[in-house]
């Protein structure tokens, strides 16, 4: 008998998560009625970087656009990122019942290189056009913490991160070197992220010693940023500062990369490959995408950009 009583006890349970299921894709796919309910739409980051955190944000701010009414509580192990993002009626509450997920898995299952991250989110609660761009909020007095941090350096000013957690976004860092060395001659080269950053000259270093929001502060005073694929490369986005990203070929700009920027990619026969390292993934070709783009090619997309913005 308690064998039977188990097995009824686990029917209903998987009876009631296919329940659970179906009604949250029913409320998940119909924002319009959770708005006019008064319910509240949880948005899960489920990838939970801190650059997937700020396209939370983005699918948030476009369902706010669309259904000023609706209430959002965004679950996010970066709650820090989004404290004063006005899009957001609340952090890390309880889930609701109705929860949608933005995550793109199947962009590196098919190794997609030209589906943007936020469509098949966006699909889901039926929203066809959308502005791709981050954006970030940050306090008067956060602003101008950063400005006083960089005061006294002369225009341009330009910030750099190097270090990525995937190798195969990793630029050579002799090229590091040879493009500081280049531009640090006519801007202000400030070096960002966190303590992996290796150790360059010709630098004003605040890597390591910055919390995220800081480091988004920062580059709201910069003219331009350099650097991979990577959270820096959102938040510059966020802040309205032009970039030029290193791409390589393990990740695709078509799904990733922002308009507004230089996104400097090579196609080879492996790509996009993305590869994670977390995974077990390493490349067999010793990442030679990267060795593809040269410090001149990059010094000319520095060069490119920072011409439109003294214009």
């Amino acid at each position: 008998m308690k064998a039977v009583g188990a097995r009824v006890q686990s029917l209903l349970r998987s009876l009631r998560e296919k329940l659970r299921w179906h009604v949250n894709e029913f409320l998940i796919r119909r924002p319009a009625l959770l708005a006019r309910m008064g319910w509240t739409l949880t948005v899960v980051d489920a990838f939970g970087s801190p650059g997937d955190t700020l396209l939370t944000a983005t699918v948030c701010r476009e369902l706010k656009k669309r259904h000023p009414k609706l209430r959002l509580n965004c679950v996010t192990p970066n709650p820090s990122l989004l404290v004063l993002d006005p899009n957001i009626d609340s952090l890390n509450e309880r889930r609701t019942l109705g929860r949608l997920r933005f995550w793109y898995l199947e962009l590196l299952e098919r190794k997609d290189s030209a589906t943007n991250v936020l469509k098949s989110t966006m699909d889901v609660v039926g929203i066809r056009q959308y502005d791709y761009r981050a954006q970030v909020y940050l306090s008067s007095s956060e602003l101008e913490s950063a400005r006083q941090r960089l005061e006294g350096l002369r225009r341009p000013i330009i910030t750099i991160n190097v270090a990525s957690r995937e190798k195969v976004k990793g630029w050579p860092l002799d090229n590091w070197r040879k493009l500081v060395g280049e531009i640090s001659d006519g801007a202000s080269v400030v070096q960002i992220g966190d303590d992996r950053e290796p150790l360059l000259s010709g630098v004003m270093r605040l890597a390591g010693t910055l919390s995220m929001r800081e480091s988004m502060a920062v580059l709201a005073q910069a003219d331009l940023h350099i650097g991979p694929d990577s959270f820096l490369m959102h938040a510059a986005n966020g802040v309205n500062t032009p970039a030029v990203i290193i791409y390589g070929g393990s990740r695709p700009p078509g799904c990733l990369g922002y308009a507004q920027n230089v996104n400097l990619a090579v196609q080879i026969e492996c790509s996009p490959c993305w590869i994670h390292d977390s995974k077990g993934g390493k490349c067999p070709h010793d990442i030679k995408c990267m060795d593809m783009i040269t410090p001149e090619k990059v010094l000319e997309a520095v060069e490119s950009k920072l011409g439109v913005c003294q214009t």
